[in-house]
């Protein structure tokens, strides 16, 4: 905790870690007004929850081969304020909007404009970190950010719900952009000295010009990416546990929220206070990655975070119920976080300064592909297997994966 405490005695981290808290504060009520339509709209099956991934994902992927080059030429600083600006101005005229329309296409219209720009905030916090907290205290800075993002998680998970059903929709649109309101006004506070540092040896280059070929530059970046990926070991193993990691990600949202919300019969309220739990969970595992040593062994702690998470899953194929399902979610919570703040930091030390907002594109390009192509083979999966069968496979999946794992970097450090 005394590594924590020094990067919260600076100034600037704790303005950013105040920005992002806020954010995911207003990100989790949006994910629980999208959790409620999909129960009213798609009752019963898997797959409504694999479609209602599409609202959060494919903007991602529309939008990655741009917003890397466009926040590693801006100031991250007002990318963050401008940003959570117009989102809290999109989720303000939402409302009204739909009852002059009469129509709820403009919620989801609303919703997937949201999470494009949520994009830019995910590129430019994590690559303004390293600046503000310095290169030596990286696991701290995560950890810390982490911690209270996940225990604005719990909050908004927990009050959600409830939230929703008492004041209705409209109003929770609102509350949610008063949240991103105040996260775009504390950007602005941040030290406006803080630029994004050049690439070096990088020719100045008009910024029209870039957009124009930034989809081709991102193809052919990703596929030397890939081929850097079959001789850097390092890279390749930071890059395959993002991908199980979101598979973990995917399979929690499409399977768990159905076994809370229809198996178990607690509805959305149990959703949302089941997520409070599992964010606490990664309360205290963020928390307590900062107790770790700067030289612990990354990839064999990771591999034990992905063992952690498939356990759950194979016992939970003999065995379900509540109280079960609250220990795993505590378990799993601490392990995500962990796996969080190692990816993260494996990610801002192999990256130069310059291109880390770039790096930082193409983790959250892989993140989406991977999250919608798993959240769409499971809901196909639930239309012809039962939910045990489901269970058992995943378990055992990510168990032999992270046994492959520990096997693959047994010899790195």
């Amino acid at each position: 905790m005394k590594s924590m405490r020094s990067v919260l005695g600076i100034p600037d981290v704790r303005r950013l870690i105040f920005v992002t808290t806020m954010s995911q504060l207003g990100d989790r009520l949006t994910h629980m007004l999208l959790i409620t339509v999909i129960a009213l709209v798609r009752p019963g099956r898997l797959m409504g929850y694999s479609e209602g991934a599409l609202v959060f994902s494919l903007p991602t992927l529309l939008l990655c081969p741009v917003v890397g080059v466009l926040v590693d030429r801006w100031d991250r600083r007002r990318v963050l304020g401008i940003t959570h600006l117009i989102q809290s101005g999109v989720l303000l005229v939402t409302p009204l909007v739909i009852r002059l329309t009469g129509s709820f296409v403009p919620f989801w219209v609303a919703l997937f404009v949201f999470f494009g720009l949520d994009l830019f905030n995910n590129t430019a916090g994590p690559s303004l970190l390293p600046v503000l907290a310095g290169e030596r205290r990286l696991v701290a800075a995560n950890s810390a950010q982490l911690a209270f993002g996940r225990a604005a998680t719990i909050v908004g998970m927990l009050a959600g719900g409830v939230l929703i059903a008492w004041v209705g929709w409209s109003a929770g649109l609102v509350i949610n952009a008063l949240t991103h309101l105040s996260a775009g006004v504390a950007a602005f506070a941040i030290s406006p000295l803080r630029k994004a540092t050049p690439r070096p040896g990088e020719p100045s280059i008009p910024v029209a010009r870039e957009l124009a070929g930034a989809a081709g530059r991102f193809l052919a970046e990703f596929a030397e990416l890939l081929s850097l990926v079959s001789h850097n070991r390092r890279v390749a193993f930071v890059l395959a546990s993002i991908v199980v990691s979101t598979f973990v990600s995917a399979a929690s949202y499409t399977i768990l929220i159905y076994l809370v919300q229809q198996v178990l019969g607690l509805g959305t309220a149990g959703v949302g206070a089941l997520a409070g739990v599992l964010a606490f969970g990664m309360v205290a595992g963020a928390a307590g990655m900062s107790l770790l040593p700067e030289d612990v062994n990354r990839k064999r702690a990771i591999c034990a975070f992905v063992l952690v998470h498939g356990l759950p899953f194979v016992i939970g194929r003999f065995h379900l119920s509540l109280p079960f399902i609250v220990v795993a979610a505590l378990v799993s919570g601490a392990a995500y976080s962990g796996l969080g703040v190692l990816q993260n930091t494996m990610l801002q030390e192999e990256a130069e300064p310059g291109i880390r907002a770039r790096v930082f594109s193409a983790r959250e390009f892989i993140t989406n592909a991977t999250f919608i192509v798993s959240t769409l083979v499971i809901g196909l999966a639930g239309e012809v297997a039962p939910w045990r069968s489901l269970l058992l496979f995943i378990g055992l999946a990510l168990v032999l994966l992270s046994l492959t794992g520990l096997v693959w970097s047994r010899n790195d450090r």
